[in-house]
């Protein structure tokens, strides 16, 4: 009997939960971090001005934790492609409910804070929460379709190296006929 290979479906929800757990966020330091290069490289003006800033609130900690769950998520990710072991499709399913339930409680707190007039008031401020409210959205469907789809005939014979015998082929057994021995 041949290994089951990997399904497409399975193959779509590593790649999709890959990109928004672990790419994103690496994207997201990334970018925080060269707004905060230029910020601090401040041109002082002749006439007394200045140009620059400082980002308030951003401390490495901050960062840390998405670059963290970007590299665990991205070994889980790894192994649940590879698909050497049964156990991995909890682990790898387990993970995604666990990211998408800090991403949920960590955009709904960013969400929860209004703008200061101290900080300064924007109009970017409404187009902010709908981003955060999409960022929740496609979070929640694509851990459903992780979910939905790991748990699915093909995806668990990957993650188990065999497909189940087929019920119509087996021989029944003399009990379950009727027939008796002689």
């Amino acid at each position: 009997m041949d290994k089951p290979g990997r399904p497409l479906g399975l193959s779509i929800a590593i790649i999709i939960s890959l990109m928004l757990y672990t790419l994103l966020p690496f994207a997201q330091v990334i970018f925080m971090l060269s707004l905060r290069q230029q910020f601090q490289t401040i041109e002082f003006l002749e006439a007394g001005g200045a140009i620059g800033g400082d980002l308030k609130g951003l401390q490495d900690l901050n960062l840390l934790l998405p670059v963290l769950n970007g590299v665990i998520f991205l070994v889980v990710a790894v192994l649940a492609w590879r698909g050497g072991s049964r156990l991995i499709r909890p682990v790898f399913v387990l993970s995604v409910v666990l990211i998408t339930m800090v991403t949920i409680l960590l955009t709904v707190r960013a969400m929860g804070i209004p703008p200061s007039a101290q900080a300064g008031l924007d109009s970017a401020t409404a187009a902010v929460d709908t981003l955060l409210e999409a960022r929740i959205i496609a979070s929640v469907l694509i851990a459903l379709y992780v979910i939905w789809y790991a748990n699915r005939g093909p995806a668990r014979a990957f993650y188990r190296g065999y497909y189940l015998p087929d019920p119509a082929d087996a021989q029944p057994s003399p009990r379950s006929t009727g027939d008796t021995l002689s």
